[in-house]
């Protein structure tokens, strides 16, 4: 019994010794960690991937296959991967085991802008295109100022999330003075003038599309507009 006792004594006696081991190294940032895409959680649009990532962290002499804990500067890390133009935010950490994870959301392309080469975000940011990336959504034909994609980009955001819109409008364009739209079932042309409360834009022109009930009626349009307060202007063709 004594000699079980002792025995159960000197197994935590190592415990502990492990455990302050490891603390101390860790506190001391002399403990290996270990790099592999498996501690990568990447919230991806597939322009990017955990290799990619490790790939650019590696050629910039951030990490390596293994490196001390002590070493490793979250900081520079985190700014080297916001410089890939389809990262929209990073954090990082260290566990008390030496791991380093790695957190990374792509951007949200929320427009494509057939006249450039980029998609815009969510955000109104740019994204460079990717030919091997295909993306549901809707179009932009035209110039745009750039003090404007915040506002395009909103635009693009709530026809993604509105089932109706989505399904109905085709494409956007600008000419040399306003915003338009194109639906999908007739052949008119919707002006948005600018890209001012569109929400209430939106809702008048879906009320006044719901009250048709005979969708005869609309063939005969070629332009609805909607900047006149709580009325949508038709000209017939």
């Amino acid at each position: 019994m004594k000699i079980k006792i002792t025995h159960i004594i000197f197994i935590i006696f190592i415990s502990l010794k492990i455990s302050i081991l490891i603390v101390v190294n860790y506190i001391n940032g002399d403990n290996i960690s270990v790099i592999d895409s498996s501690k990568i959680l990447l919230r991806s649009n597939n322009f990017i991937s955990k290799d990619y990532i490790l790939k650019v962290l590696n050629a910039s002499k951030l990490i390596g296959d293994s490196v001390k804990v002590k070493s490793i500067d979250l900081k520079k890390i985190e700014s080297r991967i916001l410089l890939i133009p389809y990262v929209d935010k990073v954090s990082s950490f260290i566990d008390i085991e030496s791991n380093l994870f790695i957190n990374v959301s792509e951007k949200n392309p929320v427009i494509d802008l057939k006249d450039y080469d980029f998609f815009l975000s969510n955000k109104g940011k740019l994204i460079p295109k990717n030919d091997s990336v295909k993306i549901n959504i809707k179009s932009y034909f035209g110039r745009i100022n750039p003090k404007a994609y915040f506002e395009l980009a909103h635009l693009g955001e709530y026809i993604i999330n509105n089932d109706f819109f989505n399904n109905h409008i085709k494409y956007f364009y600008f000419d040399s003075s306003s915003y338009y739209f194109k639906v999908n079932e007739f052949d008119y042309e919707v002006k948005f003038g600018d890209l001012k409360k569109i929400k209430n834009k939106l809702k008048k022109y879906k009320g006044f599309y719901a009250s048709r009930i005979n969708r005869d009626v609309l063939k005969n349009f070629s332009k609805l507009d909607l900047n006149f307060n709580n009325q949508v202007i038709a000209t017939k063709r």
